[in-house]
C-alpha cells in the first residue's frame, strides 16, 4: 500500500514537506507529489532535503495549474537533482505529453496523472499507460473499466462551503478511508490533496472566519475536525480570530489519542498558551506537518515495508 499525498508548491505546502523530511517519519511507502507552481528557492531546498535523507518523492514536470511551467529561465530549479533515484519523475497527462517521457532510465520511477477520461481512452489506445510505474487516476467507474492495470486512485476530500455556510456547520466528519477501497480493487495505492483540497487559486481568497483543521483517525477511519472562530462577520482581525479557534484546539487536544497529539499540534496548541500569533501561513504548515505525521504513524502500524 502506497500513499502519495498531492501538494501544490507553495511556499508553506514546501515548507511543511522539508520540515516533515528532516524529521524522517515517512515510511518508504509514503510518497509525497509536489506539483511546482511558483519559481521559489523553497522548491529545490524541499526536493534536497527528500534526496539527501534518502526518502522518495514525486515532482511533477509539466505542471498545469500555474504560469510556473511558461518560465523559461528558472532561478530556482529542481533539474540538478533528476539523476537521483529517489527524485520520481512525474508528468500530467496532457495533448501535448510525448510518450518517451514516461520511461525513466534504470533504477529510477515515473509517475503519470491522467485526470481527463478522453485522454487516458487515448492514451491507452495508443499503448502508452505500461510505461509509468504509477498511474494516478481519478476514482471513476468508466476510468477502472478502461485500464488493465494496477492504479492509483486520486481523490479530493477537501470540503469547501459555499457562500450562505461556514465550516462551523461542519466541525467534524469523515474525511478518508481510501486504502480500504485500494486493497478491494486492487490497488497499488491512493492520492489526496489532503486537506488543502485539489483546488487552486493563484491568489487565495480572504474568508470571514479563521479555521483550523487537523485530521486523526477514530479506529481506522481518518476523521477531520475544524476549529472556527467564533467571530464571523466581516474579513477583519485574523489574529484575534486564530486566537478564538486556537483556544478550541488546545482544550480538544489533550482529550485525544497520543497519536493525535502530534508535535505540529502540539505547537498549535502551545501558540494558545503563548498569545502568539504565527500568522496564517505558519498555521497551514503546521496543520499539513501534523496530517502527515498522523499518516505516517498510521502506516508504520497498519502497512509496515517487508524487508
Amino acid at each position: 500500500m502506497i500513499y502519495f499525498p498531492y501538494f501544490r508548491g507553495r511556499q508553506y505546502d514546501l515548507q511543511a514537506l522539508k520540515a516533515i523530511a528532516q524529521q524522517r517519519i515517512l515510511p518508504a511507502n509514503i510518497i509525497p507529489i509536489v506539483e511546482p507552481v511558483r519559481d521559489i528557492r523553497g522548491l529545490p531546498q524541499t526536493i534536497a532535503a527528500f534526496v539527501d535523507h534518502n526518502q522518495p518523492v514525486v515532482v511533477i514536470a509539466n505542471p498545469t495549474v500555474s504560469d510556473y511551467a511558461l518560465t523559461q529561465q528558472k532561478l530556482y530549479d529542481w533539474q540538478a537533482y533528476r539523476d537521483n533515484p529517489n527524485l520520481i519523475v512525474g508528468h500530467v497527462l496532457t495533448p501535448t505529453l510525448i510518450p518517451e517521457t514516461l520511461t525513466a532510465p534504470a533504477g529510477h520511477r515515473t509517475l503519470l496523472v491522467a485526470r481527463q477520461y478522453d485522454e487516458l481512452q487515448a492514451a491507452s489506445q495508443a499503448g502508452w499507460l505500461t510505461a509509468p510505474d504509477y498511474l494516478l487516476v481519478p476514482p471513476e467507474a468508466r476510468i477502472r473499466r478502461l485500464i488493465h492495470r494496477p492504479t492509483v486512485r486520486l481523490f479530493d476530500h477537501a470540503w469547501f462551503p459555499e457562500h450562505d455556510r461556514s465550516y462551523a456547520d461542519i466541525t467534524d466528519g469523515f474525511f478518508s478511508d481510501d486504502w480500504a477501497l485500494a486493497n478491494l480493487y486492487g490497488d497499488l495505492g491512493f492520492s489526496d490533496y489532503t486537506i488543502g483540497g485539489g483546488h487552486y487559486s493563484e491568489h487565495g481568497y480572504p474568508a470571514r472566519a479563521v479555521t483550523l483543521h487537523l485530521t486523526y483517525f477514530n479506529g481506522n477511519q481518518l476523521r477531520i475536525h475544524r476549529f472556527v472562530s467564533t467571530d464571523r462577520e466581516d474579513f477583519k482581525h485574523p489574529k484575534e480570530k486564530f486566537f478564538q479557534a486556537v483556544s478550541q484546539l488546545a482544550e480538544w487536544l489533550p482529550q485525544q489519542p497520543i497519536a493525535t497529539q502530534t508535535p505540529a499540534a502540539k505547537q498549535l496548541a502551545a501558540y494558545h498558551d503563548q498569545q502568539h500569533f504565527p500568522g496564517l501561513g505558519v498555521v497551514k504548515r503546521l496543520s499539513l506537518e501534523h496530517h502527515l505525521q498522523v499518516m505516517a504513524a498510521y502506516f508504520k502500524a497498519n502497512f509496515p515495508i517487508k524487508k
